[in-house]
């Protein structure tokens, strides 16, 4: 398999290239080893990666991604962005429903058509997160919903 090469912006503005071996495009992500990272594995966002070396978009069949949509409180039910839990006790699970919903996204209790984030809680399972990257989710830790919820912007845990 060929290296898949670029150039990728984090949340902090900074930009490095990357390389990465055995690679696989899962939805918004690219999931692979980073060579400059001694072979680690990571996962990059696809809406982060400001531009592809050595004609490397040719290889993803969805190179280019829109970054998620922010929260609207003053949208439609049916138009807001919609955000699943998985992983948190039923009280936990509860406060943040009810603060997400609040801040202008549409809580969903199954995985829908319409679904754009999963956030993942302490007991989510890795396949289950798996699955939904796949699916063309954005996934959003716990510790990092807050960032979501105030100013729009989904933190790039994975390399910051």
């Amino acid at each position: 398999m060929q290296f898949l090469e670029f150039v990728y912006v984090n949340s902090s503005g900074e930009s490095k290239a990357r390389a990465l071996d055995r690679w696989a495009e899962e939805g918004h992500y690219i999931t692979g080893y980073d060579v400059a990272a001694n072979g680690a594995p990571r996962t990059f966002r696809k809406d982060r990666i400001a531009r592809y070396l050595n004609g490397c978009e040719a290889l993803l069949s969805d190179p280019f991604q829109h970054p998620p949509p922010k929260p609207d409180i003053s949208a439609p039910e049916a138009n807001k962005p919609q955000i699943l839990f998985t992983g948190f006790g039923a009280a936990r699970r509860a406060e943040l429903e009810t603060a997400t919903a609040a801040a202008g996204l549409a809580v969903v209790k199954t995985v829908t058509q319409r679904l754009v984030f999963v956030c993942a809680g302490p007991n989510a399972g890795p396949a289950k997160v798996a699955k939904a990257r796949v699916q063309g989710c954005y996934i959003v830790s716990e510790t990092h919903l807050p960032e979501l919820l105030e100013s729009g912007v989904l933190y790039d845990s994975i390399l910051d």
